[in-house]
């Protein structure tokens, strides 16, 4: 009786996948050549040059991850796996990345050191609290320097929702919300555009030499700034000039700031915004099934809609399939 059980089990397992796990895992990387290849070859033949790349990225990440999708349901419908262990090793994988907290607001002028602890950072946490502990302008000074650096790619949103605190809000990419805030407000946009300018301006004085770089800075109106674009004791040029100088550029907003509540928020980047969330406390299977099946670049998981980590979407059917195993 046992080995019958044992063999429709398996038969049940090969109705998903049949040619076993290392067969599965090797195929990801060849379906994402491959099918990256055929869209580039699609792309030019048919004229699709107007598709959004997002989109055909999803789908193209979808489809190459499917056999460890497939993996993972053969697992749990011909071993018995309980999707709770599955959906607590997922949990437990997106909680460590969940990414660190940037300090609520500071005046412009010290806003730029907690930045240089970012630049590892796969993600990063901004909370709104009440509605009074961020700036417009200090989350433009944030992006740009993920957006200049690539590090980190999402910014994930909490706020305080019916009096509980760190509810999760929505994530999304620097980039984006940067080019938001500009078209939101002209002066912002002005006001960041002016100090690229001085920064690029600063990078070729310093590649012209001393006299013609010292000319170049007055006329940029950094004069005497030097503690600032080349700070001691090394008196090289800052790694963070375009920061140093959009947070001084900014600072003249300090004094009647735009504070950013949810709903200016969402006012701001619904279009960018990303508010789909895995919750804890859904079912075990349908919540296992959603995960399996979500073909976004990051999914966001809570509890009891409070902010529990973020994974990037590949990295969750792979972290299903590495609960399946035997430790």
């Amino acid at each position: 009786m046992d080995s019958l059980r044992r063999s429709s089990k398996a038969k049940a397992g090969l109705a998903f996948w049949p040619f076993g796990v290392r067969a599965a895992v090797l195929l990801v990387p060849v379906l994402l050549v491959v099918l990256a290849g055929a869209w580039g070859a699609a792309r030019n033949a048919l004229g699709l040059g107007a598709v959004s790349p997002g989109w055909v990225l999803a789908v193209i990440v979808g489809l190459s991850v499917l056999p460890v999708v497939l993996v993972v349901l053969s697992g749990v419908a011909s071993s018995g796996v309980d999707p709770g262990s599955v959906k607590a090793s997922l949990t437990a994988a997106a909680g460590a990345g969940r990414g660190p907290a940037v300090p609520r607001n500071l005046a412009s002028d010290r806003a730029v050191a907690p930045l240089r602890g970012l630049r590892g950072a796969e993600v990063v946490v901004v909370d709104l609290e009440d509605g009074h502990a961020w700036w417009e302008h200090r989350l433009l000074l944030l992006c740009a320097a993920a957006a200049r650096l690539g590090r980190p790619p999402v910014v994930v949103f909490t706020a305080q929702r019916q009096g509980r605190p760190g509810q999760f809000i929505g994530w999304a990419r620097p980039s984006d919300l940067l080019q938001r805030l500009q078209e939101a407000d002209p002066a912002l946009r002005k006001t960041y555009l002016e100090a690229s300018g001085q920064a690029a301006g600063v990078r070729m004085a310093e590649a012209s030499g001393p006299g013609p770089a010292a000319r170049l800075m007055k006329e940029l109106g950094l004069e005497g700034m030097r503690d600032l674009t080349h700070p001691p004791p090394r008196e090289t040029l800052s790694p963070f000039l375009e920061e140093q100088l959009l947070a001084r550029a900014v600072s003249g907003f300090d004094a009647l700031p735009h504070e950013l509540d949810v709903p200016q928020l969402e006012q701001l980047f619904t279009p960018v915004l990303h508010t789909r969330a895995l919750e804890r406390t859904d079912g075990d299977a349908a919540w296992l099934r959603a995960a399996l099946l979500d073909e976004g670049d990051y999914i966001a998981f809570t509890d009891a809609g409070r902010y529990a980590g973020i994974l990037p979407g590949p990295a969750v059917a792979r972290a299903a399939l590495l609960a399946l195993l035997p430790p």
